[in-house]
């Protein structure tokens, strides 16, 4: 039997908290050091919270908690779309192109979106309130996050292929307990 989508079982827009855990496939390792291989990869801990720190800082989503395991990692999310609502078109553009740059400055780092740029976002309705949900939405948060981690551990490794086992688990947590 096929998995549901989340998008049917969790309601984007409504307010919610998620356990969401990532894990690494072909024994890989996320951080630490590999007996097998010797390698220490310790440095992706931290480029993977730098990276969530970033996305958090311009999504409409909570970062709560996290923890960072050897081949796998775990955090508490919060999405916001209540937050996220109440951003101007401009805002939500802003935010859209500096997580999804069209264009890149020096170091890497994204450029400063040029009006013609945030006016393609904000003169088409329907992809503005497209993007206005993915900014509140934990999928697109976990994709971004996975991704920038999976390109840079198969670079580092010189190898193809996937770097997380499947789609991320999702638990909604309905209180403290």
């Amino acid at each position: 039997m096929a998995r549901l989508a989340r998008a049917d079982v969790f309601d984007p827009a409504e307010v919610s908290v998620f356990h969401c855990i990532n894990r690494c496939v072909r024994r890989a390792y996320l951080c630490g050091s590999d007996p097998l291989t010797g390698r220490n990869y310790d440095h992706r801990k931290a480029a993977l919270e730098r990276r969530l720190r970033y996305l958090a800082g311009h999504f409409g989503i909570d970062v709560i908690g996290f923890a960072i395991m050897s081949n796998h990692f775990h955090l508490v999310l919060r999405n916001r779309p209540d937050v996220v609502d109440t951003w101007s078109d401009t805002e939500v553009a802003r935010r859209w192109l500096s997580i999804c740059p069209l264009r890149r400055a020096d170091a890497n780092e994204p450029a400063e979106p040029t009006t013609a740029e945030l006016d393609t976002i904000r003169n088409c309705p329907d992809r503005l309130a497209e993007i206005r949900t993915r900014l509140s939405d934990i999928s697109w948060l976990m994709r971004m996050l996975a991704q920038s981690v999976a390109r840079q551990a198969n670079r580092e490794d010189d190898i193809t292929g996937r770097f997380w086992e499947g789609r991320f688990k999702a638990v909604r947590l309905c209180d403290e307990a």
